[in-house]
């Protein structure tokens, strides 16, 4: 289960600083996965932004991607976006999530994101793609807010 917007901005300057996601990275992890893992079934989440994220030349291979079945993407108005589907298929398949998100908002709901091989983190380093068993940090819970009386 690869969270795909994740591995695509991996390693790229924040969109604040002028970065853009690369769908040809995110191919690239797809393919050493599936190298890696071979026989196992790979399935590919992304958000409904990549398509406007990525530079002008990549957008046809988004769109091919989306319209082949080979990425997914989230309905529109899914609660969650694509981080829940990410974990949605994730528990419906029993798989493991490659992602460096900590899914924050979902732990409390799906605490088996924090079990040991449950998520595996994605780095990108000199023309090779590791992946390693990691155990996302956990949520910080909110505290309630004190008011002041004057």
């Amino acid at each position: 289960m690869v969270d795909g917007s994740n591995l695509a901005w991996n390693g790229r300057p924040p969109r604040a600083a002028g970065g853009r996601p690369s769908f040809a990275a995110l191919e690239a992890a797809i393919r050493s996965l599936q190298f890696k893992h071979q026989g196992r079934d790979i399935h590919v989440v992304v958000d409904a932004a990549l398509r406007h994220d990525v530079s002008a030349e990549e957008r046809p291979r988004v769109e091919a991607a989306i319209a082949d079945g080979k990425v997914v993407q989230p309905p529109a108005g899914t609660e969650g976006r694509g981080d829940a589907l990410v974990i949605s298929i994730a528990e419906e398949v029993g798989g493991v999530i490659i992602s460096n998100d900590n899914f924050a908002p979902f732990q409390k709901a799906n605490p088996w994101l924090r079990e040991a091989g449950r998520v595996l983190g994605a780095t990108y380093s000199q023309g090779v793609w590791v992946f390693n068993r990691r155990v996302p940090n956990p949520a910080t819970p909110t505290r309630p807010r004190t008011t002041r009386s004057n």
